[in-house]
């Protein structure tokens, strides 16, 4: 494990909101401009710059998350698959009670980060726990789901950002006092 790279959070929130919103039916990837080139005029850029699309899959295509759509293998795939299936079981439990949550939020351009912060804030309250990130993970990805569903895809990025600030924030020396995300992983397995 010494030469694992290190886990980037924002990598690690992108790919579970992309797991959720292929769930849902809506594609969300995420490129590096060297991968498109219709908006460089077919010249290969090298540049870190990220977009995405965000738009409904087609009826024929299946609204499950597809493996092949993975342009890199990714060392950390197995703290992928466990946070994917944690959050699914915590999904099948409570599904209701956050869609119901993320509804109520009545997000905004204007409003969306303050009410997702104060709700993860209200989350995190009484303590951090391996149970509580993970659905902050699946509270997150709701509400990206919801903002899609809302034509508020725009959201989905910023919703991004905040929660890999939060991980990298107030989170960080939670996880890392913790095992880090390898104990997560482990514990997964």
């Amino acid at each position: 494990m010494a030469n694992e790279k290190p886990y980037d959070n924002r990598n690690i929130v992108e790919k579970y909101i992309h797991y959720k919103l292929m769930k849902k039916g809506c594609a969300w990837d995420f490129h590096t401009s060297e991968e498109i080139d219709s908006s460089t005029n077919g010249v290969k850029d090298a540049s870190t710059v990220v977009t995405r699309r965000c738009q409904a899959t087609s009826a024929e295509e299946d609204s499950a998350p597809r493996k092949d759509r993975v342009a890199t293998s990714d060392p950390h795939d197995a703290l992928h698959r466990v946070l994917r299936e944690a959050g699914d079981e915590l999904e099948r439990l409570y599904q209701p009670d956050f869609a119901e949550m993320s509804m109520q939020l009545h997000l905004t351009s204007i409003t969306a980060q303050r009410r997702f912060t104060a709700v993860v804030d209200e989350l995190f309250r009484d303590g951090v726990n391996w149970g509580r990130i993970i659905a902050f993970f699946e509270f997150g990805g709701t509400v990206c789901v919801e903002c899609v569903n809302k034509e508020m895809t725009s959201q989905v990025d910023n919703i991004a950002g905040w929660m890999a600030e939060y991980l990298n924030g107030p989170l960080q020396s939670w996880i890392q006092e913790n095992g880090g995300w390898v104990l997560l992983k482990i514990v997964g397995q």
